[in-house]
Order: C-alpha cells, then sequence, then structure tokens
C-alpha cells in the first residue's frame, strides 16, 4: 500500500515528466528493495528425449513490483526533503551571518556617530544638562534612530553628521534671536532719536542766544547813552536786533540739529554693534545683553551732559549781533534827526515799546526760541 503523501508526490512528479503514466507495465523489470534478499534462482535444464530448452527465471510479482516501486519513491523524497532542508538550512545561516554583520556595522555606526558628536559638543563647552538642551537633544535623535531600525535596513541616515549640525543650527538661530529680543527690550531702535530728540538742546540754544541778544542789547543802550546814537537811530537798530534774534535762532536750530544728529548717528552704531554680536553669537562664546544694554545707555548719558559743550563749541566765536553794524544800519534808514517826542517823558511812542520789550528781555532772560 502506497502511502498517501507518497502516492501524491509520485503522481505530481510523474505529471512533471511529459505525462508518462504511472503504471509500468508487468515485464518490466523493477529493482527489488535492498533489504530483500535476491532469490537464486537455478536454471534447470530439462532433459527431455531428444534435446532440451531455456526456462527463464521467476519473474517478480505484481505486489512486489509495486512494492519495489513505492520503495523508490520513498527513497526519492525522502532525499528530496532532505535536499531541501538543507538548502533552507543553509540560507538560515546565510541569513544569520548577514544579519550578525549588519548589527555589527550597524553598532560601529552607531557607536562612532555618538562618540564624534559627543566629542564636538563638548569641544564647543556643551555637556549633558546644557541650558539650551542640545547634548539631550542629540543623544535623544541617535537613540531614536538606531532603536527604530529594522534589520538590514541602511542606518546611514539615521547616525548621520548632519543631525548635529541640524540641532546646532536650531539652537543657535533661537539663541541668537533670544538675545536680540532682550537687547532691543532695554534699547529700541528709536532709543537714540528719543533720547536726542529736537527739544533736547533747546534750553541749551536759547541760553546761548539770550546771552548774544541781552549783551547787544546793553550794548546798544550803552551806545545811546553816550550820544553815539540818537532816539531814532536806537529805536531802529532795537527793531533791527529784535528781527536778527529770530534769524540768529535759526541758524542756531541748524547748528544744534548737526549736533544732535552725531550723536544720535554714533550711538546708533554702537547700538548696532551690540545687534550684531548678538546675531552672530556661536557656541563657545558669551553675550550679555543686559550688559550691552547698559554699556550703550551710558554712552547717551555721557553724551548727553556734554551737549552744551559740543553745542557751544559748535558755535564757537560766532556773534549774531554787530552793535556798530546796527548803529550803522539803523542811522543809514532813519537818518541823525531827533524824533520828537510824544510822550511826556521826552520819548516816542516806538521808542518807548522798545524799550519796554528790551527791558522786559534783560529782566526775564527766558529762554525764545522758534521751534
Amino acid at each position: 500500500m502506497i502511502a498517501p503523501h507518497i502516492a501524491k508526490w509520485a503522481l505530481e512528479r510523474q505529471r512533471k515528466s511529459n505525462g508518462n503514466e504511472l503504471h509500468a507495465s508487468a515485464d518490466e523489470a523493477a529493482p527489488l528493495p535492498p533489504t530483500r534478499k535476491k532469490r537464486k534462482v537455478k536454471e534447470k535444464v530439462l532433459e527431455t528425449k531428444g534435446g532440451g530448452g531455456y526456462v527463464p527465471p521467476p519473474q517478480p510479482s505484481p505486489m512486489e513490483q509495486a512494492q519495489a516501486r513505492d520503495w523508490e519513491a520513498q527513497m526519492q523524497f525522502q532525499r528530496e526533503q532532505a535536499q531541501q532542508q538543507a538548502d533552507r538550512d543553509r540560507e538560515d545561516r546565510a541569513k544569520a551571518a548577514t544579519d550578525a554583520a549588519w548589527q555589527s556595522s550597524k553598532g560601529s555606526a552607531y557607536n562612532a556617530a555618538l562618540s564624534s558628536g559627543t566629542n564636538r559638543l563638548r569641544a564647543l563647552g556643551i555637556d549633558s544638562g546644557d541650558p539650551l538642551g542640545v547634548y539631550s537633544q542629540f543623544t535623544d535623535r541617535i537613540n531614536a534612530g538606531n532603536a527604530g531600525l529594522q534589520t538590514g535596513a541602511d542606518y546611514s541616515s539615521a547616525f548621520s553628521p548632519t543631525i548635529l549640525d541640524e540641532i546646532l543650527g536650531s539652537a543657535r538661530v533661537g539663541q541668537r534671536n533670544k538675545y536680540t529680543n532682550q537687547f532691543n527690550q532695554q534699547v529700541s531702535p528709536y532709543y537714540a532719536e528719543d533720547r536726542f530728540s529736537a527739544t533736547s538742546d533747546d534750553a541749551i540754544l536759547n541760553s546761548i542766544l539770550d546771552q548774544q541778544y541781552n549783551d547787544a542789547l546793553t550794548g546798544l543802550q550803552a551806545a545811546k547813552g553816550r550820544g553815539q546814537a540818537s532816539q531814532a537811530v536806537y529805536d531802529r537798530a532795537l527793531q533791527d536786533l529784535s528781527t536778527a534774534k529770530y534769524t540768529a535762532n535759526t541758524d542756531l536750530q541748524n547748528i544744534g540739529r548737526g549736533v544732535r544728529e552725531s550723536d544720535i548717528a554714533d550711538i546708533n552704531k554702537r547700538r548696532q554693534s551690540s545687534l550684531d554680536a548678538a546675531s552672530n553669537w556661536d557656541f563657545g562664546t558669551t553675550y550679555d545683553p543686559m550688559g550691552e544694554a547698559g554699556r550703550i545707555t551710558s554712552y547717551a548719558d555721557e553724551r548727553g551732559q556734554g551737549l552744551e559743550g559740543e553745542l557751544r563749541g559748535a558755535v564757537g566765536g560766532k556773534q549774531y549781533f554787530d552793535i556798530n553794524s546796527l548803529i550803522g544800519n539803523a542811522s543809514a534808514k532813519v537818518g541823525n534827526a531827533t524824533t520828537p517826542s510824544t510822550t511826556g517823558t521826552g520819548g516816542s511812542a516806538l521808542y518807548d515799546t522798545f524799550q519796554n520789550q528790551a527791558q522786559n528781555n534783560a529782566s526775564t532772560r527766558s529762554n525764545e526760541g522758534i521751534f
């Protein structure tokens, strides 16, 4: 009886062999199983009268032939199964060797990436527990990449040097922005303009203008008292003095603007230098936004304290009111005739008006100017 799995195997084998018949003819010679001893057949020669003939040996029965084919099929099946198992074992050994080599190579790449990265960080003064968290970000990325790899996968991207470059770049930009914002909160982009505004020099300029104006007024009064100028000339000169005061104020304002703009430009230059330092900050360097802001404001205070000296230095020896010119111009305009008095004091109404104005200016010495 042929086992079912052997029969199936044999049938498929027959079908693959160009459709050969499953059963062989009865007179085909079939090998006997090795366990069976070959039957010794003695040829018998029958001696008969008048001659003899050959008697063939007995042939295997159909049952014996079937058993022989069954045995042959089983042996062939076992050989093929053994070969397949050997192939599988060889493939398993090859895969195991490949996986082991991959694990070893991957482990070396992991260790190299971790060691190289941490050495780079320590060279920049970055170690575990750094305030920016760069060290932990890097080691976490490398460890996560290592854990997520499947056997045989490409691990080059998991341990790429660009991982650390990425982390350092992101941390660098973040820290630069932080320093810049902290500095700007202390020293705004318009700090210098606010510190030296258009009115910051008014008191100083008015002081310079009033000093020269009052000196000129005193000179005119003295000239009149000496008889150098008639009442009419004095009155006209006083009027021209007031007009010249407005012109002088305009010129002083222009001088003041130039001095202030120079101070503003100088402070802004120093401010930009501090901003550039914040923008160029890198690992291994230090930057103190509060200290930088303090440095700028201290410098601005120094320039503010020296503003009067700068303004007076810019004006220099410039005189806006020339007594002789005022008297000469007034004489040319009104002549030397004495103006009749229209008041009980012997002065003219125009004289009284300008005299009152001059006295008010001299007594109050208030700051005046056109802004």
